[in-house]
């Protein structure tokens, strides 16, 4: 199977997963093994669906790989978190169910431990209603994964715990399922405003960090509190939100470096990826290699580089399944994350450079990290070789960047 992006949809595609309505985890639009109708495309755009998954003679190995029931897990989150914000939408003093955020995240990094493909990032929630829900589940997968390839750094930097405690990656994702949570109540024109926002409107978003600490305090475990009140803050010291000195009332400086509480230096990173990945309402979804190369340029001095090292170990700059050209002019389907040279998955043949078909992918495979003379050159017709440099000297040489 594929990954093929909405406007890409063909006459003759049939659905390789079912598409689920976004409101709704146990309904579909369209069953698997349907053929799409092109009149359903604007629909699946409406709902902020950015791709679906469609059947491929000689990759249906695939299937094994993208786990379905991890998108059922995610949508089933989504649901749980929607149902408790709204509530408090409608009424700022209703009680949010925190045991139904503990057992629902404690559950899901059970499954994830569990799951053979729990190692690197496969899928984001695929259908949703509300982006700012959808995002706070989003981060919490990608958090949890980053964190259970961060073992032995958990144990080094909460040296105050034990071992076991050390690793309660259940907490890193509890932390960042509610991360946003006052974001809810921030004017609209505000939140999905276009364009540079004034001093007094920006002061208004940072507010979320300490108004939603506040309402989480005493409600979850400390360690997941502290991800809502610090997941801006970073590794150079200058996010926010500022400290207040207990006893002269002075404003201190941000917190910095190891003052950071680790799980909070992960959600922050999961933040910014998730986000930059997202369909908004006053900008659209950039590619995940062009995100992972504005963390490694643009954002240089925001991250943790140990976290950076095990996230860039975690997320795929070309996810599996997904649709490339090579520099050759062939067409080619990403089958494989290489973890030490990211920007180089092995791939399966599609299209020769003279546009024919390959009938059997499967003899075609091509390890990209062995074939210098071979890269990823676009991707649904965007050229990516000035995303992938600085990618491919990381490889080469990880101090450099």
């Amino acid at each position: 199977m594929l990954r093929v992006p909405v406007h890409k949809i063909q006459p003759g595609m049939f659905l390789a997963r079912p598409i689920p309505m976004p409101n709704d985890p146990y309904r579909f639009l369209l069953q698997r093994d349907r053929e799409i109708p092109l009149d359903l495309v604007p629909r699946l755009k409406q709902l902020g669906i950015l791709e679906v998954w469609v059947r491929h003679r000689g990759l249906e190995f695939l299937e094994d790989i993208i786990d379905e029931n991890l998108g059922e897990h995610q949508r089933e989150i989504y649901i749980g978190v929607r149902e408790n914000f709204e509530n408090l939408m409608r009424d700022i003093t209703a009680k949010l169910d925190f045991s139904y955020f503990q057992s629902s995240i404690s559950n899901f990094f059970s499954y994830l431990k569990s799951s053979s493909g729990s190692n690197i990032l496969l899928q984001k929630l695929d259908a949703f209603d509300n982006y700012l829900l959808s995002h706070s589940a989003n981060i919490s997968y990608l958090a949890l994964l980053v964190g259970m390839n961060l073992d032995r750094y958990l144990i080094d930097e909460r040296r105050f715990k034990s071992a076991r405690e050390a690793k309660e990656l259940h907490l890193l994702g509890l932390g960042c399922l509610l991360h946003d949570i006052r974001k809810i109540q921030v004017p609209k024109a505000i939140l999905h405003k276009p364009g540079h926002l004034t001093n007094d409107e920006m002061e208004v978003i940072r507010r979320h960090t300490t108004y939603g600490y506040e309402m989480v305090k005493g409600h979850i475990p400390a360690t997941a509190a502290q991800i809502v009140l610090n997941h801006h803050q970073r590794w150079d010291g200058k996010g926010y939100p500022s400290r207040i000195d207990s006893l002269s009332g002075e404003e201190l400086p941000p917190l910095a470096e190891r003052q950071i509480p680790i799980f909070s230096r992960i959600a922050m990173m999961a933040d910014i990826y998730d986000a930059a990945t997202s369909e908004r309402c006053y900008n659209n979804a950039k590619l995940p290699v062009r995100v992972l190369h504005e963390m490694r340029t643009t954002c240089r001095g925001f991250f943790d580089p140990v976290i950076e090292t095990a996230f860039y170990g975690t997320v795929p700059p070309f996810p599996i399944g997904q649709v490339v050209e090579l520099s050759d002019k062939s067409t080619a389907a990403v089958v494989d994350f290489n973890t030490d040279f990211p920007v180089s998955p092995k791939v399966q043949c599609l299209r020769r450079p003279n546009g024919e078909v390959v009938k059997n992918p499967a003899l075609e495979e091509i390890d990209l990290s062995l074939h210098y003379d071979l890269e990823i050159a676009s991707v649904d017709g965007q050229d990516v070789r000035e995303w992938t440099a600085s990618q491919i000297t990381a490889e080469l040489d990880p101090m450099l960047v």
